[in-house]
């Protein structure tokens, strides 16, 4: 993968994008600044900006979009700690103003300082694939939708993860919850068919899918009733992770 620094070793295989975002800092002149702890600020909310306040940054000879797309496959390739951050950076190439910017500028600040952070692959035996998804309620100060995150290791490494805003509003930290889980379900099952035929690898089943809502967990063991009216608009989703259930393909 372009910009990807491979090294291997008799313990396993690591990958870091190093020199592409020390090539990052420097071209935005960010190399020398004070670094950041967090990709982000704690409890920031970013929003469109007013008519107003939107930044002509073609003016300014810099290119948004581009700068928010790099940071982006900094974080689809080997930076999966960014994701959260440029989720929230991506949903407002349209309408970028100032606080847009410094939010791309705190990112830089991170990056200062862990630069050489990546992924690593062990080179021990296994074939379990481990899972987790959470959701936030209503965290879109715009939309009042949800955001989903979710990962998944094979023998403790990093294999997939994402971080996105829902596209519809849920009525409950559960339905949040079902939203997320259902998301990540269906790559799981994508991810090991595709393994399978590729003939690169042969999980162990089912795999298991941790979460930390109670209401989630026992819906889709079967344990509560989801045929009730607030349910009833989810009853696909709820219905496609039970059978994956029932098959063996997760739990």
């Amino acid at each position: 993968m372009l910009g990807v620094k491979i090294q291997w070793t008799e313990e396993g295989i690591s990958l870091n994008q190093h020199h592409f975002t020390e090539a990052l800092l420097e071209q935005y002149r960010m190399d020398s600044c004070k670094a950041m702890v967090t990709p982000l600020t704690p409890n920031e909310h970013l929003m469109p900006a007013t008519e107003d306040k939107i930044v002509d940054f073609g003016k300014l000879k810099v290119n948004y979009r581009s700068a928010v797309g790099r940071i982006n496959y900094l974080s689809t390739a080997t930076r999966p700690d960014l994701s959260f951050a440029v989720s929230a950076l991506l949903q407002y190439l349209d309408w970028p103003g100032i606080k847009h910017w410094q939010a791309f500028l705190h990112v830089l600040k991170y990056l200062r300082g862990f630069n050489d952070r990546g992924l690593y692959y062990s080179s021990e035996e296994g074939n379990r694939i481990n899972a987790f998804s959470n959701a936030d309620w209503g965290n879109c100060k715009l939309t009042q939708c949800s955001t989903t995150g979710y990962l998944a290791c094979f023998h403790k490494c990093l294999i997939l993860w994402k971080t996105r805003k829902q596209p519809t509003v849920s009525i409950s930290t559960a339905e949040a919850e079902y939203k997320a889980v259902c998301d990540l379900t269906s790559e799981l099952l994508w991810f090991r068919k595709w393994c399978e035929e590729e003939r690169l690898f042969v999980f162990a089943k089912p795999i298991l899918v941790f979460k930390d809502n109670q209401s989630c967990i026992k819906t889709v063991n079967g344990d509560c009733n989801i045929s009730n009216k607030r349910m009833k608009h989810i009853d696909i989703q709820l219905h496609f992770i039970k059978e994956a259930i029932q098959t063996n393909h997760v739990k």
